[in-house]
């Protein structure tokens, strides 16, 4: 198991936003990068929301899309490099992929549904995901999730696990959010797991400690990592994120990523 510890490198001044205008998409794009195999990730996403959203409370700028009951489509554009070194030189494997799905929940309801399918166009790899999930209140999410993958010539395996994530609002204006993972996989990998936990200091901005184990966070990159982690609305529709650390001490393996989104 290889972990990372992260030092948050995004430091910044924060005043408390004025209210969110509304917004029907949301650009982002972010980027990974490790010195293990010289490896980097880029990813290009869009999300369209569907309907609007109202759950009677205030929630952070970044858990709209959990808990904001939007249902949304999403598309991504991923690509990776990584550079291995050979006897006669370095090789360069160059990785395109591409993932599409959607949200559906509402303010009527206390049920949530998502599917996802993403494909690697180089290795004739595919993983499908599905999330069945309830609101036990407001501010707090269970799912039962699925995973369908096809791992190129090594044939199809399929992985179960539960997820969850609630947040606490404060008088002070601030939220306590903490959200676990388990996923057990079949065959092609060990059980996967991941726990965050990260504090608002207003809706704007958080700072959080978090471990995962075989977890991935997109198709390519699984992050195995322990460590810290920031985001911050420079104002309600720009946001900003970034972390920085170690995945493996012994072999001083480091790795980062950064990303940038813009709702309107």
């Amino acid at each position: 198991m290889r972990f990372t510890l992260p030092l948050c490198v995004f430091l910044t001044f924060s005043a408390q936003a004025n209210a969110a205008a509304p917004f029907s998409s949301e650009l982002s794009f972010s980027r990974f990068d490790t010195n293990y195999a010289d490896m980097y990730s880029n990813n290009f996403g869009y999300r369209y929301y569907l309907t609007e959203g109202n759950t009677g409370t205030q929630l952070p700028y970044a858990a709209i899309k959990q808990f904001g009951r939007r249902s949304s489509v999403a598309m991504n554009y991923m690509r990776s490099e990584m550079t291995m070194p050979f006897w006669s030189g370095n090789y360069v494997y160059k990785v395109n992929a591409w993932q599409m799905g959607g949200v559906y929940q509402s303010t009527e309801h206390d049920w949530y549904l998502s599917l996802d399918y993403a494909n690697v166009n180089s290795y004739g790899s595919s993983k499908t995901k599905s999330s069945l999930g309830y609101y036990l209140q407001p501010n707090w999410l269970v799912k039962l999730d699925v995973q369908k993958e096809k791992a190129g010539g090594l044939g199809d395996y399929w992985h179960y696990g539960i997820s969850t994530e609630k947040i606490w609002a404060y008088d002070s204006g601030s939220f306590l959010s903490l959200s676990a993972a388990y996923l057990n996989h079949d065959t092609i990998r060990g059980d996967g797991f991941a726990l965050a936990l990260d504090y608002y200091v207003n809706q704007a901005l958080s700072v959080g400690a978090f471990i995962s184990d075989d977890i991935s966070e997109d198709y390519l990159i699984y992050k195995n990592r322990v460590g810290i982690r920031s985001s911050w609305f420079v104002t309600p529709q720009l946001k900003l994120h970034a972390s920085i650390g170690l995945e493996d001490v012994s072999d001083s393996e480091y790795a980062w990523d950064f990303g940038i989104s813009w709702r309107f």
